[in-house]
């Protein structure tokens, strides 16, 4: 089991904990922001997995590409592609989009 943990600036003064643990094939990201806190989808996760690492406040910002080569086959990388493939159709409701955020979350989560 791998981890690594990001400090990450947001809405708020204090700094929110972004936490990624590789076990195998499964990813957890976990985030102390109110989404995250919620199990909900948040953009601090995405945005570390999709390489921006802008926000990192922890100074280990360069750490960030390892957490990307762990999404490689996991459920979080088929969630993340089926999530941005239905943001980019116009067939898709809001209510289907809200459904795979769901599905994102807890695949984090999990």
């Amino acid at each position: 089991m791998e981890e690594l943990v990001f400090l990450v600036k947001g809405s708020s003064s204090d700094a929110y904990e972004i936490t990624f643990i590789k076990d195998g094939n499964s990813l957890t990201a976990l985030c102390t922001c109110p989404a995250g806190t919620y199990g909900n989808l948040c953009k601090h996760r995405v945005a570390i997995l999709d390489g921006n690492t802008k926000a990192i406040s922890s100074g280990n910002a360069d750490q960030a590409s390892r957490v990307i080569d762990w999404l490689v086959g996991t459920d979080v990388e088929a969630a993340l592609a089926e999530l941005r493939t239905a943001e980019k159709s116009k067939l898709r409701t809001k209510e289907e989009i809200m459904a795979l955020k769901k599905k994102v979350a807890k695949t984090m989560n999990s």
